[in-house]
């Protein structure tokens, strides 16, 4: 058996009979009748049915259209990768992430483990747009986030494996009427003027949600921006801001929500070109992100 016989089987299963696979494949009939022939031999039975109308799968013919559509996709995703290895030649391993996500931590975790492989690092400010070079062969690994009500769509192509879940913390600036508070309710920032987070994850719509669900609607007034220009709009303007775990912003002070009404997750994603490293990554990404929530809790409780 060789793969040019399975995607003979799989020719005369889609075509619905030998003399339209026959035709399809511009071989004549009786020749593709004694391929079909020597392959149910070699399998030990038969694996189409013949009718007047055409060909129908026996039990062992599904069986076998089953695992040679996987093994044929594995195959050509195997050459395709080859080839994209080929392609890159020696410019290493390529990461990237979304705005906002522990990018830094996966470069670390990644130069660590090996060591002598050269990186590139590429930042996106939506996962779609880092999913989409991941699928492509673009990136190599990469983290994205995303918020519950805002999901993104994996392509089949991207390996997928959980990170974490982080809560958004809200921060205020020193002197503010809830800054003595060791956590506060969502409710009770009504009022306030928000710095609120990169629309292309969906940060913002999650917070309005979150909002309107305690009975009251954000004032929004600054858009689209980074942890450090929402902590110096903190500072500089009295307005409150959503931050995810990990920052130490000198001059905001970060709160937990009562109830951790918004959050979003944290995924690792590749492709197959370097699926022999995801165990050690993903292992390697874990405790480097529990260390720096480790850190992060020490400075919420000082």
């Amino acid at each position: 058996m060789e793969l040019r016989h399975l995607h003979v089987v799989l020719a005369v299963a889609q075509a619905g009979s030998i003399s339209r696979a026959a035709s399809r494949m511009k071989i004549a009939q009786a020749g593709l009748t004694a391929q079909v022939r020597r392959i149910e031999a070699s399998l030990g039975g038969p694996l189409f049915l013949r009718r007047n109308d055409g060909v129908e799968l026996t039990e062992l013919g599904r069986h076998v259209v089953l695992r040679a559509q996987d093994l044929l996709e594995r195959f050509d995703d195997l050459l395709a990768t080859s080839h994209k290895l080929v392609e890159r030649g020696d410019s290493g391993i390529r990461l990237g992430g979304v705005a906002g996500s522990p990018t830094a931590l996966l470069v670390a975790v990644v130069r660590e483990m090996l060591p002598g492989l050269p990186q590139t690092t590429h930042v996106e400010r939506g996962g779609d747009a880092v999913l989409e070079l991941v699928s492509t062969g673009e990136l190599d690994l990469a983290l994205v986030v995303e918020f519950p009500r805002s999901p993104l769509r994996f392509p089949a192509a991207v390996g997928v494996r959980g990170v974490a879940t982080e809560r958004m913390l809200v921060g205020v600036p020193v002197g503010h009427r809830l800054s003595c508070r060791s956590e506060v309710l969502l409710s009770e920032l009504a009022g306030e003027e928000w710095v609120v987070p990169d629309e292309n994850h969906g940060g913002r719509l999650n917070l309005e949600l979150a909002c309107e669900a305690v009975g009251f609607t954000p004032r929004c007034a600054h858009f689209g921006v980074d942890p450090a220009a929402a902590a110096e709009l903190v500072r500089s303007t009295g307005a409150v801001a959503g931050f995810f775990s990990g920052h130490d912003l000198p001059g905001v002070l970060l709160k937990p929500i009562i109830g951790n009404p918004v959050h979003r997750r944290i995924t690792l994603v590749w492709n197959n070109s370097v699926a022999e490293h995801v165990d050690g990554v993903h292992a390697g990404l874990l405790r480097a992100y529990h260390q720096r929530i480790r850190h992060a809790d020490r400075l919420l409780a000082s």
